[in-house]
């Protein structure tokens, strides 16, 4: 081994570049074929620039999380993006970013851990792509349905870091723990391990020189190592940095190897005798790029080098190191625009460039007088298009602000459907006849570039900014507000009332017209079936959340669990303490459940306990499996010796009464199930499962299959299969109702409840089309109809108890952790 110090003086040189960014750039790399490059920041959201105009064309929202690796597939037109939550999306850039699959490459127990990294690596010319997250090494072939095909661990393996493939069927890894690994695709165990560096290695590559092939790898040691594969040993060690070594990248065509290091600078180095051993590579040039941070990303674009640094990025050219800068803020002054399209298929923007993307009812919002109480009104948008559309409601006036509450609001309306948005009013707004606002409503096609609604009002904000300056249409319908009194109102009534308890759960009594709801304080409330009267309040805990509670009609009981796992019993009609069951929570996981029986006196509760009423609550069974603590449960109505349990790992578990092993598993979720509820279309019965990978999914229970999956566009907390109607209800993260029809499954309706917060909990009333909505501070009573298993396109009618905001609301003991 031949160890190369900084001896001579090589050229220093400097550039300068006076572009950063807002965001921090978490990954890039380039498209030589479009001459694209792709950015990836950490809300989830993947740039796309041309190289030779330096405009921006385009962008998308992959995920919530940081996105960790981009990669093109030029030979597929396909991008793929692995993201800081253990999962891969693959789009096709050619066909407006048609959403083609997501995969989770993590393992469920490492996608809390920081530790844990998404990187990725294509195959040059098989149809496989390499995923590292946490301890394993996934293969996937996409020519058979993007299947996992070998996993490839270690369990003496630190974290893995980084891998690249070889073209001759083998790749590497480099780890925490100093070592890189040679693996082949044919075996799940490594080949051999490269040891040498004494820190972490935070890159790798293959090049071949001379038809040598070597292996390249820079680590926190300060050090880059050349590596003989065929002898597997260490041929040079690199010395010249000052800081650690961060990213790397070989240029064969100048066979030149350029590295990147913590301080900032960039090495060049001449590999044209690499394979002699007593002539190391020669360091011919340092370039210091005038920016703050590490370089942690190297790529080749149009003969130029492109270094991306955390705040920044610029190209250069390698020869003359004269450089342009590569705009990437979002502010109007450096973010040019390219009118060109050059990703995706535009036909469907000028189909609908002369007609309107969403029908807007009413045209005239009609506010009624409500003393000392927001106003709100409902406004219906029907998208006209088979793509989703964005919207968002503004007042070009500026006066809004001062009237309205939550304005501008803003949205996704799916394809073929219909969104219901509420806007409200301020109580102390006393408006005249017609106002002098300018509200209008802005949309615009959106596709597949967002696979969940916006965040946040500014996301919205900047994906119309960028519709803009990318040549989009964006196409405005304005409306008008009047102030009407009660009288003048007929099919709409629509209240609002503060409530500040947060609520945690909530149960509609089957035969009497009470609502039971577990609220943040400890305290355990009756209500009217409308909500509007307080029946009784009884304080259950005073240390933690009533997280569920449940009517037992048939033996007039009310059962409680507390969030510290503790089951509470009451007599109904005196709200009187029967009883107390504790469950230790370090045997039984964190997740607090509950499930009544239709017609057994059988309890479940936390850690899947099955309880007998009429055994004084003696546990008669204990349900074990080896997935992951499950998040849900509910009881069959067909099958009475049956139930389904959902699991923080995204599966879904059918089980037996009778036995405490899980009869087989439903596989399909990429994040944990938060719901589950059982649905009857004709003679045939299918288990509905919610998940926080913002999907339902409809199973076959006799198939054991998924026969459906139904977009959500946010986190799905809660479901309801109506007893009597053919209406599937979903509750969601971002405070949406998603109404579809369970005869076809096509969304029929979403409503906007307004800032009550995430969708927590729904119930039937009793005997009646009407539904209870639980956000967390908020109680919505609502009328479904059946003209198609859903509301119909006219006003809806609902009554609701709107919660204040967090900031509002009661000193909480405990914060619920979504």
């Amino acid at each position: 081994m031949h160890t190369w110090s900084y001896i001579s003086q090589p050229i220093l040189s400097t550039v300068k570049v006076h572009v950063y960014i807002e965001m921090h750039l978490s990954c890039l790399d380039t498209n030589r074929a479009k001459q694209w490059i792709i950015i990836g920041d950490e809300n989830g959201h993947v740039g796309f620039w041309d190289y030779p105009t330096q405009k921006k064309v385009d962008a998308l929202k992959v995920s919530a999380s940081r996105v960790t690796c981009i990669r093109f597939i030029e030979r597929k037109q396909w991008i793929v993006a692995g993201t800081e939550d253990g999962y891969l999306h693959v789009y096709s850039y050619e066909t407006r970013f048609q959403k083609i699959t997501s995969l989770r490459v993590g393992a469920i127990e490492n996608l809390e851990s920081r530790a844990a990294h998404t990187h990725l690596a294509i195959h040059p010319t098989q149809p496989y792509l390499l995923s590292v997250y946490g301890f394993k090494v996934k293969l996937w072939d996409w020519d058979v349905g993007w299947e996992c095909i070998q996993t490839f661990e270690n369990e003496e393996l630190m974290t893995i870091l980084r891998v690249a493939f070889n073209p001759n069927d083998t790749f590497a890894t480099a780890s925490m723990d100093c070592t890189v690994e040679v693996w082949s695709l044919d075996s799940p165990e490594f080949i051999y391990t490269l040891v040498g560096h004494s820190s972490i290695v935070n890159c790798l590559d293959f090049f071949t020189c001379d038809d040598q092939e070597y292996l390249v790898t820079g680590s926190h040691d300060q050090t880059a190592k050349i590596w003989d594969l065929q002898k597997m040993m260490c041929i040079h060690t690199l010395e010249a940095f000052v800081s650690p070594v961060m990213s790397l990248l070989y240029q064969p065509d100048l066979q030149i190897l350029i590295t990147g290091s913590q301080d900032g600078a960039i090495y060049l180095w001449s590999t044209r005798n690499c394979g002699n051993y007593s002539c190391p590579p020669a360091l011919n040039r340092i370039i210091k790029v005038g920016c703050a941070g590490a370089v942690y990303h190297l790529a080749c674009v149009m003969g130029g080098l492109l270094i991306g640094k955390e705040n920044a990025v610029a190209i250069i050219d390698v020869d003359d190191v004269n450089y342009q800068e590569q705009p990437t803020d979002k502010s109007e002054q450096q973010l040019s625009a390219c009118t060109t399209h050059h990703a995706g298929d535009m036909s469907k923007e000028k189909a609908w460039s002369k007609s309107k993307l969403l029908d807007v009812h009413p045209l005239e919002l009609r506010f009624p007088y409500c003393p000392n109480e927001p106003i709100p009104c409902s406004l219906h948008l029907t998208n006209n298009t088979d793509e989703n559309v964005a919207f968002r409601l503004v007042d070009k006036s500026g006066k809004s602000p001062w009237c309205f509450t939550k304005l501008p609001l803003c949205g996704i309306v799916p394809h073929g459907s219909t969104y219901t948005l509420t806007v409200t009013m301020k109580e102390e707004m006393k408006l005249k006849e017609e106002t002098d606002f300018d509200l209008v409503i802005q949309s615009s096609l959106l596709g597949d570039k967002y696979i969940e609604v916006f965040n946040d009002q500014s996301e919205s904000d900047t994906f119309f900014k960028e519709a803009k300056l990318f040549g989009n249409m964006v196409h405005e319908v304005t409306l008008k507000a009047v102030y009407v009194q009660y009288g003048e109102i007929t099919s709409e009534n629509i209240s609002v009332k503060y409530n500040p308890d947060s609520l945690w759960s909530l149960d509609a009594h089957p035969t009497e017209p009470w609502i039971l709801t577990g609220h943040n304080s400890g305290y355990a409330r009756i209500w009217n079936n409308e909500m509007k009267f307080l029946i009784n309040s009884f304080k259950v805990s005073d240390q933690d959340a009533v997280s569920c509670v449940k009517f037992i009609a048939r033996k007039q009981l009310i059962v409680a669990m507390t969030d510290l796992a503790h089951l509470h019993v009451y007599d109904c009609s005196c709200v009187t303490k029967i009883e107390k069951i504790s469950f230790e929570r370090g045997d039984y996981g964190t997740s607090t459940l509950l499930a009544v029986h239709p017609i057994l006196p059988y309890v479940l509760a936390s850690g899947l306990v099955l309880l007998n009423w009429d055994l004084s609550w003696k546990t008669t069974r204990i349900f074990e499996s080896e997935a992951v603590t499950a998040e849900t449960v509910v009881f069959n109505t067909r099958d009475t010796n049956s139930f389904a349990s959902g699991s923080y790992d995204g599966e879904v578990q059918v089980w037996r009464l009778d036995s405490s092993d899980p009869e087989y598993s439903l596989i399909g979720h990429l994040k944990k199930v938060t719901c589950l509820d059982f649905v009857t279309c004709g003679d045939q019965q299918y288990l509905i499962s919610g998940s926080y990978d913002s999907t339902v999914k409809i199973w076959d229970l006799q198939k054991r299959e998924c026969i459906c999956t139904l977009e959500a566009m946010s986190p799905v907390h809660c479901v309801l299969a109506h007893p009597n109607l053919p209406v599937i209800i979903t509750g969601t993260e971002h405070g949406i109702i998603h109404l579809w029809n369970s005869t076809d499954f096509r969304l029929k309706r979403t409503i906007s409840l307004g800032g009550g917060g995430p969708v927590i909990t729904l119930g039937c009333l009793m005997g009646s089309p009407r539904v209870v909505i639980g956000q967390e501070n908020a109680f919505f009573a609502m009328d479904i109809h059946d003209d198609w298993g859903g509301q119909p396109q006219g006003r809806d009618n609902f009554i609701g108890l709107l919660g204040s905001s967090l900031e509002e609301a009661l000193p909480a003991k405990r914060h619920r952790q979504w």
